[in-house]
């Protein structure tokens, strides 16, 4: 038999360790394996696109609305963690560690500029635009998954995308999306302006069509038509590329 789950801490761990606690698969949701885990490998020895140490940690605590939780290292042994980025971790950060093709791998999202400020794009005729933007599709599923709800961030362009010569600050969402038609590769979207009009696309730390690489112009928005304004900061009125799914809707706004 299996025991189902205990909220006692300590009893937990040893159900676990021997293997007697049945995994939910209402809470996995069919997921790959996972777990939290410390960084331990010193900064010299942490950039994107390279393997780091982390040590497995147990997440802990009352499973109670409110309650604070408690990560509890398990063992003394680390775990190499392919780092996908585009944000680099600090030693002592904790990440979510995911088994994809046979090897452990984790995402850090970008940190950049909070909510509420602004920035400034070279040859934009808005000017100055928000750092956060709230960007909403309204059909997720349209052209295989292409266009996802995300928020995006006006902020210093990361290191890891210097090849794809970006500029100094660029417009990026805050988490990278599996691309299905490119083998599950991680792609961020990538939101320019050009005088009144706003492209976006995705770029790819890594994928089948290079590493790093700029996708082509995937939606577009011209600043002066209907439902467009720079201030406030609005962008309703667009169109995607030719031959895209009817479906798709995508709207960005500043906040």
């Amino acid at each position: 038999m299996f025991e189902k789950r205990s909220r006692d801490d300590f009893q937990r761990i040893r159900l676990k360790q021997a293997g007697r606690i049945q995994p939910e698969d209402n809470l996995a949701g069919g997921g790959v394996p996972a777990f939290v885990g410390q960084v331990s490998s010193l900064s010299s020895k942490i950039a994107v696109g390279e393997f780091l140490l982390v040590q497995p940690n147990f997440v802990l605590g009352a499973e109670v609305e409110g309650a604070a939780g408690v990560f509890t290292p398990f063992g003394s042994s680390t775990v190499p963690v392919y780092l996908v980025g585009p944000g680099v971790p600090s030693t002592g950060d904790y990440l979510v560690c995911r088994f994809v093709d046979n090897r452990w791998v984790a995402e850090r999202t970008l940190l950049m500029s909070g909510t509420g400020g602004v920035g400034s794009l070279p040859y934009c005729l808005c000017d100055p635009i928000p750092t956060t933007m709230k960007m909403t599709s309204k059909d997720q599923s349209c052209n295989y998954g292409m266009f996802q709800s995300c928020t995006l961030r006006y902020g210093p362009t990361p290191p890891a995308f210097a090849a794809l010569n970006l500029g100094v600050n660029t417009i990026l969402s805050t988490q990278g999306f599996p691309d299905a038609l490119a083998g599950g590769a991680i792609f961020y979207y990538y939101l320019t302006c050009q005088y009144n009009q706003f492209n976006l696309t995705r770029i790819y730390l890594e994928s089948p069509f290079g590493s790093p690489y700029r996708d082509g112009v995937l939606y577009s928005w011209l600043v002066g038509g209907y439902g467009n304004t720079c201030d406030p900061f609005h962008l309703d009125n667009g169109t995607s590329f030719p031959g895209s799914d009817s479906s798709c809707f995508v709207t960005i706004d500043g906040e």
